[in-house]
C-alpha cells in the first residue's frame, strides 16, 4: 500500500469520528439563548427544544411549538437536522431541561396548557407522568401525540398561534 492511501484511508477513518463528537444535546441556557424561529430569549427550560444539525451547529427554542414550526417551514433560516429534543417536563425544571430524544416523548397537546409561545405543547418521557399531569390540572380531552404526528398536524396548520 502506498503512503498517500495509508494517510487518506486515516483521514477517512477520522472523519466519521469527529462528527459523533460534535452530536448530542447541549444544556440549555436559560436566559441566554435565543430561539431561531421566534427571536425570543428561552425564559422556560420546561418548554424549550433543541435541534443539532448535521454540521454540529445547535439551536435551542423557546418552545417545542417552535421547532415544529421551524421544520415545516414556516420561518427561521434553513436547516439540516440531524439529532432533535425535548424536555422531559416531570424530570426539567424553569432553569434546567433534562433533554431527551423527541421519538422517546409523549407530547401533550390542550389550550389551556400554559407555554411560553401559547401553543400549549407540553412532553413527557413517562406515560404515567403525562397522565398525572392531566389529572393535576384537570384538563378534558387532552390529546396525545407522537413526535411524527406532531409534525404532520404542523404541516396542516402553524402550532405557534398567530398575534
Amino acid at each position: 500500500m502506498k503512503r498517500r492511501d495509508l494517510l487518506k484511508g486515516l483521514i477517512g477513518l477520522g472523519v466519521p469520528w469527529s462528527l459523533q463528537v460534535l452530536a448530542g444535546s447541549r444544556p440549555v441556557h436559560v436566559g441566554v439563548d435565543v430561539c431561531p424561529f421566534c427571536n425570543m430569549t428561552v425564559i422556560d427550560a420546561r418548554f424549550a427544544a433543541q435541534m443539532v444539525t448535521h454540521t454540529g451547529k445547535v439551536y435551542s427554542y423557546d418552545a417545542i411549538e417552535c421547532l415544529v414550526d421551524h421544520l415545516n417551514g414556516y420561518g427561521g433560516p434553513k436547516v439540516d437536522p440531524r439529532e432533535l429534543y425535548a424536555p422531559d417536563f416531570a424530570a426539567s425544571s424553569a432553569k434546567k431541561a433534562v433533554l431527551e430524544p423527541v421519538d422517546e416523548l409523549i407530547f401533550l397537546y390542550h389550550k389551556r396548557i400554559r407555554t411560553p409561545m401559547g401553543g400549549g405543547l407540553v412532553a413527557f418521557r413517562k406515560r404515567e407522568d403525562a397522565e398525572s399531569f392531566i389529572s393535576q390540572r384537570r384538563l378534558k380531552g387532552v390529546r396525545r401525540l407522537r413526535w411524527r404526528e406532531l409534525l404532520a398536524e404542523g404541516k396542516k396548520h402553524a402550532w405557534v398561534p398567530p398575534y
